[in-house]
């Protein structure tokens, strides 16, 4: 059997389409971490973290330049979150959010989204 142009062409194309896919699927799909996971783990060093956890109560400050310093815990670790965004909506100590960002210390995330978890009358 003979390869013609046409059959490396697709041979090619479905290759690169596998390719942009599972670049696709693994850049986006970000499960939950715990505190514990991250804290003080090298291997999430300069990484993209996603953390459920829960406002650590008495932690909110503010700095002049507007961004909010506060910690969140599993109950179990603690990490210091930095955010420079606006302040979401409900946000408050003892609240569970998601901070999305780059956890640039051992004990240390830079969130560059924060979300808070809306309570459930079915949890």
């Amino acid at each position: 059997m003979e390869f013609k142009p046409v059959h490396i062409i697709v041979v090619a194309l479905i290759v690169l389409s596998g390719i942009l896919a599972y670049d696709t699927f693994t850049s986006y799909i970000n499960p939950y971490l715990t505190v514990s996971e991250v804290a003080g783990n090298d291997d999430y060093t300069d990484k993209d973290v996603q953390i459920l956890a829960t406002v650590a109560d008495g932690s909110t400050q503010w700095r002049e330049d507007g961004s909010m310093l506060f910690d969140i815990t599993d109950g179990q670790a603690t990490l210091s979150v930095t955010y420079s965004g606006s302040q979401p909506q409900g946000f408050k100590e003892g609240q569970k959010v998601v901070v999305i960002g780059t956890r640039t210390a051992p004990y240390h995330v830079n969130a560059t989204q924060l979300l808070v978890k809306c309570a459930s009358k079915y949890e």
